[in-house]
């Protein structure tokens, strides 16, 4: 079997933005548990899109973050008006808000450079796929970036806002202890198998922010107008977008802690 079967990682598949699963496999290559061809290979995900013909190479890419020193990854998820984590230049805070991700690589503290996906409708052998490719954007010269979350807190925030959500009058048609159908899934996603030293618990909560941004973004976008009081839909949205931001929290700190890990 094939060190980039996702079969290998001995893990159900989890659906998450293109940028977090580079992340976690680039952090198992840099650990030593896997080559950097076999931690691209498996950076590409599973059945969601095809690499791009142009854009950065993961490969090179991954090896040269050992010649920087200290090297950080860290995950940005950023929407318009909330963009904490980005650093210049104006080309990188664009197009990390239309991919709605970006990877943002420091040296000894210092902002390197921010890597975004870019995905493409192209066809291979007569069928629609989604191409992808990685830009680099260069940092400016000193640029910093704030600490990593740490605290833990972004957890017990999407816990509670799910306790709400469960026992609470407004009602929600979101199950994010399933698996999320494909047609809810975003081109900016990939499915990936989760690498094997993660701890359960990681891996579970991992999931469940994954599972729980994908709903609340697809109930927001689809409007669900379906309410009959002004009230009713108002507390609908309120929950949603509660939801939505709480999930987006612990997907960012569950990344990153399971990375900073891999680092030390």
């Amino acid at each position: 079997m094939s060190p980039a079967d996702p079969a290998a990682a001995g893990r159900d598949l989890v659906a998450l933005p293109r940028a977090a699963v580079l992340m976690l496999w680039t952090s198992v290559y840099l650990r030593g548990d896997l080559g950097p061809d076999d931690a691209a290979a498996l950076s590409d995900g599973v059945g969601r899109g095809v690499p791009g013909g142009e854009g950065e190479d993961l490969f090179t890419w991954m090896t040269a973050l050992r010649r920087l020193p200290l090297a950080q990854l860290r995950l940005v998820l950023p929407v318009p008006g909330r963009i904490a984590g980005l650093v210049g230049p104006p080309a990188a805070i664009t197009a990390a808000l239309e991919a709605e991700q970006a990877v943002v690589v420091t040296a000894a503290g210092i902002a390197d450079h921010t890597l975004v996906p870019e995905v493409v409708d192209d066809e291979v052998e007569g069928r629609r796929v989604h191409a992808v490719s990685w830009r680099r954007i260069a940092a400016p010269l000193g640029a910093q970036v704030a600490p990593a979350a740490s605290s833990g807190g972004a957890r017990e925030e999407l816990l509670h806002a799910l306790r709400r959500a469960a026992t609470g009058s407004v009602e929600l048609d979101l199950v994010p202890d399933e698996p999320v159908e494909s047609a809810r899934i975003p081109p900016g996603w990939t499915s990936t198998a989760l690498p094997r030293h993660l701890d359960p618990g990681a891996a579970h909560l991992l999931s469940l922010a994954a599972r729980t941004l994908l709903l609340t973004r697809s109930e927001i976008d689809e409007g669900h107008g379906h309410t009959v009081h002004l009230a009713e839909a108002l507390a609908r949205r309120g929950l949603l977008d509660e939801l939505h931001d709480a999930a987006r929290a612990a997907l960012v700190e569950t990344v990153e802690r399971i990375v900073a890990a891999d680092e030390r």
